[in-house]
């Protein structure tokens, strides 16, 4: 039981750091589990989880397989993880065929992004900078910190509501996580060539969007203000870099 709540739990972290896409689904098979002896996820561990996800995203969405647009996305993923801490993962980029303005990672290595997305950016360098943030979900291994906190909660309660303790604990931990993706991220862009002002730009453009739309009273002010300071952290990080330029 201990292993299905946690196993559970992370296909919500999985799909949480979405711009806008988030829910908890299930797989069809429970023949592969993770390991209860290990506090963190093995590299194996979020190999094979990813490839989960993966599947069942495979069963759920249409991938965009335009073969010039895939190479083009996943070389840039390639450069990226080049100057990354972490490069033994398969990484992959996938297009999903979705109007949503999105982009999120799974353990493993596995990125997705939305046709929605690629139409809001206007450079190589915001979208660089987009899959540098979720190649450092990656290698800051954020779906294994999630893992290992879980576990010990899990292990000393019994009879719990998985579910809303595992949103709980990533509303907790969500904005360290997506700070640090954030700041990793430019960073890796920064070294593999492309201009980090590219995803400060980009989120600017798509709050511009949000606004423009009326879709602040969905999201709330909360959201604007979080993003908001998402942008002044990476302005303030990347006004440090400008001396090596």
């Amino acid at each position: 039981m201990l292993l299905k709540k946690i196993f559970f739990a992370i296909q919500i972290l999985s799909v949480v750091q979405a711009v806008f896409l988030s829910g908890v689904f299930g797989f069809a098979d429970d023949e592969w589990q993770l390991n209860y002896d290990s506090p963190e996820l093995s590299e194996e561990e979020e190999i094979e989880l990813g490839k989960k996800v993966d599947e069942y995203l495979s069963r759920e969405f249409y991938f965009d397989t335009d073969a010039e647009l895939n190479k083009k996305i996943n070389d840039i993923t390639q450069l990226i993880v080049a100057v990354s801490e972490r490069k033994t993962l398969p990484y992959i980029c996938s297009i999903i065929q979705s109007y949503s303005i999105n982009a999120f990672s799974s353990p493993g290595g596995h990125i997705y992004i939305t046709n929605g997305l690629l139409q809001l950016t206007k450079t190589e360098d915001e979208l660089a900078c987009i899959i540098g943030h979720e190649v450092a979900h990656a290698s800051l291994r954020h779906a294994s910190k999630f893992h290992q906190e879980l576990r010990n909660i899990f292990s000393q309660q019994d009879n719990v509501d998985e579910s809303a303790i595992a949103k709980l604990l990533l509303k907790n931990h969500l904005r360290e996580f997506e700070k640090e993706a954030d700041i990793t991220g430019v960073l890796y862009a920064y070294k593999a060539g492309y201009d980090p002002n590219g995803l400060p730009d980009f989120l600017e453009r798509h709050l511009g969007v949000v606004t423009y739309n009326g879709m602040l009273g969905i999201f709330g002010m909360e959201y604007y203000v979080k993003v908001i300071m998402r942008i002044n952290n990476l302005r303030g990080f990347i006004a440090t870099l400008k001396d090596e330029w």
